[in-house]
């Protein structure tokens, strides 16, 4: 399994295949992360942004990057980086970290990460700091 080199680095909690669905259903995830109801009509731009809501409740509209596109995320020089599982429809975090605490560049690391975890996306909200990623861990991988 990968083991986090960072200090702000937060891996999800396993769930066993029994209790996958109930916990990761649709309508258990909807209150954390969902796509923006302003873009729904929008072919171009509904996938490639989603919101967050943190543990104070606020929230967090990221860009999204499909696996395979760890070029344009492993740039990223300030923001936070939620590494998000699809199980059917439904959307799942499985790690969070800070881009600024990541080797600039390192596309390897990231393409090891997510085959480790299963992450299909990379969700990035953009100039946040040590806060944001504290509120974002605390509601996403808890």
């Amino acid at each position: 399994m990968y083991q986090p080199r960072y200090p702000s680095f937060s891996i999800a909690r396993s769930v066993s295949s029994s209790a996958s669905s109930s916990v990761l259903g649709l309508e258990d995830s909807a209150p954390r992360g969902q796509a923006l109801l302003s873009l729904a009509e929008t072919d171009s731009l509904r996938s490639r942004f989603f919101s967050w809501r943190g543990a104070s409740g606020r929230r967090y509209v990221c860009s999204v990057f499909q696996s395979g596109e760890e070029s344009f995320v492993a740039d990223v020089t300030n923001g936070v980086v939620i590494g998000v599982a699809r199980e059917g429809a439904a959307t799942r975090p499985v790690c969070v970290f800070l881009a600024q605490e990541r080797s600039y560049g390192d596309r390897r690391g990231l393409r090891e990460i997510a085959r480790e975890l299963g992450v299909a996306e990379w969700h990035v909200h953009f100039c946040a700091d040590a806060a944001s990623l504290r509120d974002l861990s605390a509601s996403l991988l808890n």
